[in-house]
């Protein structure tokens, strides 16, 4: 007689983040790292844009009407609704009127890579993830950029984001 199995949350991300890993893993020994990371990049993008649709829809007020640290909250919403917190510690922070910047400082699927052997080849996909976020949300960033990642020895993967808003919002 066996025990009835109950699935948890972390879980199905545990697995369905299982399945990604092993799906790179594959593209890369059939086609080559550059296809892999190519093709990484464009579905996380779209999956992250998916995301954020769902954010904001999620909204009584539309995202072009928020208050500033209401928008950023919206972007690491995003993010919670990928990864539970026991797969990533995030962080994102307001640091001027349309200006933030995110900061990891444990990121899952590099230390998979790591075990996987293939951490030097991996290209990161974070700046295609959040301009999916930002397009999702549509937010139109004139910044996307990374500052520092773990990947490199870095104590964080930091990002830059900034839209544009307009001079007289108040927000």
């Amino acid at each position: 007689m066996t025990k009835e199995y109950e699935v948890t949350v972390p879980q199905l991300y545990q697995w369905w983040w299982l399945h990604d890993g092993r799906w790179y893993q594959e593209v890369a020994q059939r086609f080559g790292f550059d296809a892999a990371n190519e093709i990484n990049r464009n579905a996380i993008r779209f999956v992250a844009s998916r995301v954020a649709k769902s954010v904001a829809k999620s909204f009584t007020v539309p995202i072009d009407q928020m208050e500033w640290p209401d928008v950023v909250a919206a972007f690491e919403k995003c993010s919670r609704l990928m990864w539970p917190p026991e797969m990533i510690d995030m962080k994102c922070e307001v640091t001027s009127r349309g200006a933030f910047e995110v900061h990891i400082t444990r990121n899952f699927a590099l230390q998979m890579l790591q075990r996987a052997g293939t951490l030097a080849t991996y290209q990161c996909a974070c700046l295609a993830l959040r301009e999916g976020w930002f397009e999702g949300l549509g937010l139109k960033p004139v910044e996307n950029s990374m500052q520092r990642c773990l990947k490199d020895g870095a104590p964080s993967c930091s990002f830059t984001g900034r839209i544009e808003r307009p001079a007289t919002e108040e927000r």
